[in-house]
């Protein structure tokens, strides 16, 4: 995986690259309430966009150090996580997924009447790209998109490790304890919903991380970070690259980023060809890419 993202921006335009990297960084965060805990919801674009606006005001009224825009975002994301967290969970199923919905609609139309903070419809533009400073020993000018690649490179491979680490971890195994049996894992004594909230908090930091990313990438926050077509973007590479497995929505991010690039270079629909491509994955392989090529694997392996 280290070698293809080595080699990612060499192969394809660097923009792409970038934009997989984020979503993918973003679409792991997912999982790991999707995929390793259960939790299905539809608010993944407000971590994803408080974190691109609180990082955008920042840099664009205070231009503070890079590292200090970065962790708000990641705090604003937190914070929130934390709310929609507890209140998801007070209630389970097709419940906790209107709800979630609900929240997000609420953030977007906050963003979307608050013109004098967010810039409404038009969106928070004049970003400038901060330099990344280390006081003492680089001051390193991020203009160069191969250069911000491998920034956002580096802290899309921090959080792998640091999410793998928790997956493979006793809490990692509680979460998915909860994902297949919640009242056997309350009944030997666990409480699931600090156990949940704990999951939003940390799935919604990293998705954070990711809108922050985004935020300095792009140069400017769209209002359309905090509707629901990112959450849904996020949900389609996670189901198509393979729920539970950290490497399936690193594929699904990168399959739906290179499909639209192209589809939309081609076709003003290019929407559909998505859309055609998620049902398709949904009926015919529900383990995503990374299911089959498990099985193709298995097929090999066995004598």
């Amino acid at each position: 995986m280290l070698i293809i993202f080595l080699m990612l921006p060499f192969v394809f335009n660097r923009a792409l690259a970038i934009e997989i990297v984020i979503f993918a960084l973003a679409a792991i965060a997912f999982d790991l309430l999707l995929g390793y805990t259960g939790i299905m919801m539809f608010c993944q674009a407000s971590f994803f966009g408080s974190a691109a606006y609180i990082t955008g005001l920042l840099i664009h009224h205070f231009q503070p150090n890079i590292f200090l825009c970065m962790i708000a975002g990641m705090a604003g994301a937190a914070i929130l996580s934390l709310l929609f967290g507890y209140l998801g969970t007070l209630r389970a199923g097709s419940y906790c997924v209107l709800l979630t919905l609900a929240f997000n609609e609420m953030v977007f139309f906050i963003a979307y009447q608050w013109k004098t903070l967010t810039g409404g419809s038009d969106g928070l533009r004049d970003i400038p790209r901060p330099h990344l400073q280390i006081p003492g020993i680089a001051d390193i000018d991020l203009f160069s998109e191969t250069r911000f690649y491998f920034f956002a490179l580096f802290f899309f491979i921090l959080a792998f490790i640091l999410i793998r680490k928790i997956t493979e971890s006793p809490f990692g195994k509680v979460l998915q304890g909860i994902r297949e049996n919640e009242k056997r894992a309350e009944a030997i004594g666990y409480n699931a919903q600090w156990f949940k909230i704990l999951a939003f908090v940390i799935g919604g930091t990293f998705m954070g991380l990711a809108g922050s990313l985004y935020c300095m990438f792009m140069n400017f926050v769209d209002i359309t970070n905090v509707a629901f077509d990112t959450s849904g973007k996020i949900l389609m590479m996670e189901l198509i690259g393979g729920l539970g497995t950290l490497f399936g929505p690193i594929l699904g991010a990168g399959v739906v980023s290179l499909a639209s690039d192209i589809a939309a270079a081609y076709w003003e629909r290019w929407l559909l060809v998505l859309g055609a491509m998620f049902v398709a994955f949904v009926l015919f392989a529900r383990g995503g890419i990374w299911g089959m090529i498990q099985s193709l694997r298995d097929r090999i392996e066995t004598p």
